[in-house]
């Protein structure tokens, strides 16, 4: 005999799970633990298969055969049941009395959707997600990509997000982690999550492998403490001019040092932005990581290296334009070339561009100039108090400090 709610509510758990059985393959399960859940039992391709619906309560008897009977037809057309019932809101359409279509329709739209996910690589999800979102959201989209460019994309590009598992995505973040890095790593990692989660949500793939690797497990995004010594200061200017390599990168290198800048505060700099007859140099808001107009006030060697790259870059608008390109500002990748082989003629170790700004408020602190006036010419926000109320440019101490 069919089941009845009355008969349902009134059935107890035991000491095993057994079943009731309401007909054609379908019977609520009652588990030991005390859940009771709908099950279908039938063949397909001749082997003896079984299929969940959910729980009772969530579906209802009267719901629970609304979808028994699509899955019978499913199983009729020699399609397994999850082809269409995994999908919540096929379930919800059968069990609201909408239907789906037909039967068949439906089940070759999954089929399709399954062939979509299991062909769509990481490499065409991740350059759609870069065309569709980071290059019209980011302020610097081809540099921010450069993670995936030079470390996922290799080893990912070819491999359908559908194969790409937790074990996957692990052990080339670790692999990263070795030759690279924990914050190289760790900016991997965070990319493989964003494009992923934009995979999920554009159907390309059911799941975020990358979610589930742990950042702490990788690493720590340490900040770098590395400084020049004022003897490796002299053996990196020396290195610097004794290179072979253009002119122009060994003034960009030394200036950054001087003036304490960030490189694409230089490399980007037009000759509008210097003031020569004041000595000052004033980077505008959309170049600058602050989002503020930054006033560099120039020593007097900085200024005859500026009028020495005027001579350089002849009519270009840029301070520093491509040496094959002058309409161009230059890149400021161009200077890592210099930047090694300073290093290597001076022996010194584990230091990049970046870390000029250490050497610089280092030495300056050292010297007994006031950290506001030192933040004020790294252009950092001051902390406290004093960073709030106080809008001071500092230019006199500057410029002395600058100097000194």
């Amino acid at each position: 005999m069919s089941l009845t709610d009355t008969q349902i509510k009134k059935s107890k758990a035991l000491e095993k799970d057994y079943q009731l059985a309401d007909g054609d393959g379908l019977s609520l399960v009652i588990r030991k633990k005390g859940t009771k859940t709908w099950r279908y039992e039938f063949r397909l391709n001749g082997k003896k298969e079984k299929y969940g619906y959910g729980n009772y309560l969530d579906i209802s008897l009267v719901d629970a055969r609304k979808i028994h009977a699509v899955a019978r037809q499913l199983v009729a057309l020699n399609q397994h049941p999850s082809t269409l019932l995994d999908d919540p809101q096929a379930k919800k359409m059968i069990v609201d009395g909408h239907g789906v279509k037909t039967l068949e329709e439906h089940v070759k739209a999954a089929q399709e959707k399954a062939a979509l996910q299991a062909l769509t690589t990481f490499g065409e999800a991740a350059g759609r997600y870069k065309t569709e979102w980071v290059d019209s959201h980011w302020k610097n989209p081809d540099k921010g990509w450069t993670p995936v460019k030079r470390h996922l994309l290799p080893k990912l590009a070819d491999k359908p997000l559908a194969e790409i598992d937790v074990a996957t995505i692990r052990e080339l973040i670790y692999d990263i982690r070795e030759h690279v890095g924990p914050p190289t790593a760790l900016s991997c990692l965070a990319w493989a999550e964003r494009v992923f989660s934009y995979a999920v949500e554009h159907d390309f793939c059911k799941h975020n492998p990358a979610a589930l690797v742990k950042p702490a497990r990788v690493g720590n995004r340490n900040k770098r403490t590395r400084w020049l010594t004022t003897p490796e200061i002299r053996r990196y200017l020396i290195g610097l001019y004794q290179a072979n390599c253009y002119r122009g990168y060994k003034l960009g290198l030394h200036l950054l040092l001087m003036l304490a800048l960030r490189k694409q505060e230089l490399t980007g700099a037009a000759w509008s932005e210097i003031d020569f007859e004041k000595g000052e140099m004033l980077i505008p808001a959309g170049r600058m990581k602050t989002k503020k107009d930054h006033l560099v006030m120039l020593p007097r060697q900085a200024i005859e290296m500026l009028w020495e790259l005027k001579r350089l870059s002849g009519d270009s608008r840029w301070v520093m334009p491509m040496p094959t390109n002058p309409a161009r500002a230059m890149h400021s990748n161009n200077l890592s070339g210099a930047h090694a082989a300073a290093l290597a003629a001076g022996v010194i170790i584990d230091y990049n561009i970046h870390d000029h700004r250490h050497t610089a408020s280092t030495h300056l602190r050292e010297q007994g100039h006031s950290p506001e006036v030192v933040e004020t010419a790294l252009s950092h926000a001051i902390p406290g108090m004093a960073g709030t109320y106080s809008h001071a440019q500092y230019k006199t101490q500057r410029l002395e400090m600058l100097q000194s």
